[in-house]
C-alpha cells in the first residue's frame, strides 16, 4: 500500500483546481498500479482544501479510480493537526490536552523528589510536546498559543517556586513571550544554518 502522501496544487480557480488534481492523481493511480501499488481508498484517504475562505467550494470532487474521496477540515499527518485555515488551533487544543495530563505528574511527585529529578520530568514529558514541529505551529497567533504559555508556567512554577531561581534553572523559559519567540525562532535559525551550509537536500535549492 501507498504510503500516506501529499499532493499540492496551486490554482487561482476551484474549476480548474479541481481539474488538475483530478489529472494529477489518475496519473499517479497509473503509476501505482504499473508498479503493484495502490492507493488505500478506505476512511484512511482524504483531502483538504487551504483556503481563506469561510467555506470550501461544494463542486470540488476527488476521485480516484472510481473512488471518491471524502474532504475533511481537519487532518492529521505525523502527529501534527492541520486545519484547512492553517490557524493551528485544533493542533494546540491537542497539545493543550496533552500538557494538562503531563502537568499532573510534577504536581504529584514534587513532594517526593528532588528538584533535579523534577526538570527531568519536565524535559522528559512536557518540553517534547512543545518543541515537537514548533517550526510549523509556532507562527500561531499569540491568542492561540496562550493556553500553552499558561501551561508551561505551571510546570515551570511546580519546580522552581522562587522567580530567581526559575530565571537562573530556565533563562530560555524566562524570556519566552510568546512560546514562538524562543523555540520557533530558534527552530527557524536551525534551518536556515543548515541551508547557508548547504547541509539540506538539493530540493532546498529549488
Amino acid at each position: 500500500m501507498l504510503d500516506p502522501t501529499f499532493r499540492e496544487l496551486k490554482r487561482c480557480n476551484w474549476n480548474k483546481s479541481n481539474r488538475a488534481s483530478s489529472l494529477e492523481l489518475c496519473k499517479i493511480d497509473h503509476w501505482l498500479r504499473a508498479n503493484k501499488l495502490s492507493f488505500n481508498y478506505n476512511d484512511k484517504t482524504n483531502f483538504m482544501l487551504l483556503n481563506s475562505q469561510k467555506h470550501n467550494p461544494t463542486s470540488f470532487k476527488v476521485i480516484i479510480n472510481n473512488h471518491s474521496i471524502s474532504p475533511e477540515d481537519n487532518l492529521k499527518y505525523l502527529g501534527v493537526l492541520l486545519d484547512n485555515k492553517l490557524s493551528w488551533k485544533s493542533h494546540v487544543q491537542k497539545v493543550k490536552t496533552q500538557l494538562s495530563r503531563a502537568c499532573g505528574v510534577p504536581t504529584k511527585l514534587k513532594h517526593y523528589t528532588t528538584q533535579t529529578v523534577l526538570k527531568v520530568v519536565y524535559n522528559s514529558l512536557i518540553h517534547p510536546y512543545l518543541n515537537y514541529s514548533i517550526f510549523n505551529w509556532g507562527h500561531a497567533s499569540n491568542a492561540t498559543t496562550q493556553p500553552l504559555i499558561k501551561l508551561q508556567n505551571k510546570a515551570i512554577k511546580i519546580i522552581k517556586t522562587n522567580q530567581h531561581e526559575i530565571s537562573r534553572t530556565f533563562p530560555a523559559l524566562n524570556h519566552l513571550k510568546p512560546l514562538n519567540t524562543y523555540s520557533y525562532s530558534l527552530s527557524v535559525g536551525k534551518l536556515m544554518h543548515l541551508y547557508h551550509n548547504k547541509l539540506l537536500s538539493n530540493h532546498f535549492d529549488k
